[in-house]
């Protein structure tokens, strides 16, 4: 799989080592959904901006998954070695709304919930 140095990438950078496991079978999961054209480059750019905060009044969960976007590119940015593009990123956001809202998996359905309002984000910052 082309993703497999960034998903081992966070399994070294991101702690604790749950949290790392998580994101990386989560990814595992998502990113062979992810369009051909989509690089990792894009993903990072979409990381980026999502890990920037909207606003004062966000939720600690909004918070923190901001924090994981904020790792999650700089393990992107340092694997993929360009500049992304951000129309990618909404595009693979999209395809990772449908997967999880498709699943019959509870846990991915919420995640799913997560993809939206990043997607949604992703979309106004176009």
């Amino acid at each position: 799989m082309q993703y497999d140095p960034f998903l081992a990438a966070i399994l070294r950078g991101i702690q604790p080592e749950g949290r790392a496991h998580h994101q990386a079978a989560m990814l595992r999961h998502l990113l062979p959904f992810t369009p051909a054209d989509v690089t990792l480059a894009d993903l990072a750019a979409g990381w980026q901006a999502l890990a920037r905060p909207q606003g004062r009044d966000e939720t600690s969960a909004v918070s923190s998954r901001r924090e994981v976007c904020a790792e999650l590119a700089a393990i992107a940015i340092s694997e993929a070695g360009a500049r992304g593009q951000l129309a990618g990123a909404v595009r693979a956001w999209q395809v990772w709304v449908d997967v999880c809202q498709q699943s019959a998996d509870p846990r991915l359905i919420v995640v799913g919930k997560i993809f939206a309002r990043e997607r949604a984000e992703l979309q106004a910052a176009l």
